[in-house]
């Protein structure tokens, strides 16, 4: 079964809340905002998030996706994460 972007988003989300220690109130976090920007992640963060996609999603996160401009967002991770799973 294919991986759409809205079940992926809500696997990512609900890692990043995990990890991050995001309240389920925070109005500040959604699926568009800059997660670097804003500080939901950081360096180990990352690394955690892409190990989870590896293992969770099965999709391998590459460098050039963590300079993707996408990747600052659940939303751009979703994606690229589709994209890679349509592509293999």
């Amino acid at each position: 079964m294919a991986l759409s972007p809205a079940d992926a988003a809500t696997r990512i989300e609900t890692f990043i809340r995990r990890e991050a220690s995001v309240a389920d109130d925070d109005p500040s976090f959604t699926r568009h905002v800059n997660l670097f920007d804003t500080g939901y992640l950081d360096s180990l963060t990352v690394v955690a998030l892409t190990v989870h996609v590896e293992e969770d999603l099965g999709v391998s996160i590459t460098d050039a996706d963590l300079f993707d401009t996408r990747f600052a967002t659940i939303a751009g991770i979703a994606d690229l994460i589709t994209q890679r799973a349509v592509r293999g």
